[in-house]
């Protein structure tokens, strides 16, 4: 697993202020319907993480995510007021990487998630992981990374704070945004031009 290590400042982007875009605010109103009623999605009961390794992406700049849309069906984890907190910074930074969710019964990727944070000898760490599923229950991706927080204090998620979970949702975002743009349905938007050769397209994992 990669770790990478993020001390974070008070300068650091905050969720608290300022009001939501439009794109934003449609995303976290799907992002807000969908958690709770993950248990309810019958094809996300029998989803369950694989620890197997996975490649990374690189995002393509060439080709749409619109096709390949997902449904973050839950995030498990965190206490409640984390997930609530959690689910918006992540619906703008999903609106922001063009990520495009839809609902569950709609979406062509399922998207669980997993966060946790422990003590470290300097603060906390958090750790994620998003699992991508196709809509036939087979995990086609994973997505993970670990931050490292500079606190004092006896309570990780409070030593984590929104500083440390929009920098979370912003590697995710980014993480999974560069895994669909590599999926069949964002390849096949791209539409070659006129006299040029077509290429076939497909998947581009970077170790």
């Amino acid at each position: 697993m990669v770790k990478r290590k993020v001390f974070l400042l008070a300068h650091f982007f905050s969720a608290k202020g300022g009001r939501r875009s439009g794109p934003a605010l449609a995303a976290y109103s799907v992002l807000a319907l969908a958690f709770p009623l993950a248990g309810c999605v019958e094809t996300v009961a029998e989803m369950t993480p694989n620890t197997d390794a996975h490649p990374q992406f690189v995002r393509r700049p060439d080709v749409s995510l619109a096709g390949a849309s997902v449904a973050f069906v839950s995030v498990d984890g965190p206490p409640a007021a984390v997930s609530a907190s959690f689910s918006q910074i992540m619906a703008r930074e999903a609106a922001a990487h063009d990520i495009v969710i839809a609902d569950a019964k709609k979406a062509r990727y399922l998207v669980r998630g997993y966060l946790s944070a422990y003590a470290t000898a300097d603060g906390a760490a958090v750790e994620y992981v998003w699992d991508v599923f196709t809509k036939d229950r087979q995990r086609t991706q994973r997505v993970d990374d670990v931050l490292d927080v500079k606190g004092d204090g006896s309570d990780p998620w409070r030593i984590v704070g929104e500083a440390a979970l929009a920098s979370v949702a912003a590697k995710s975002a980014d993480d999974l945004a560069a895994f669909l743009s590599n999926t069949p349905e964002a390849v096949a938007a791209v539409q070659p031009l006129a006299g040029s050769e077509a290429k076939p397209l497909s998947y581009a994992p970077v170790n």
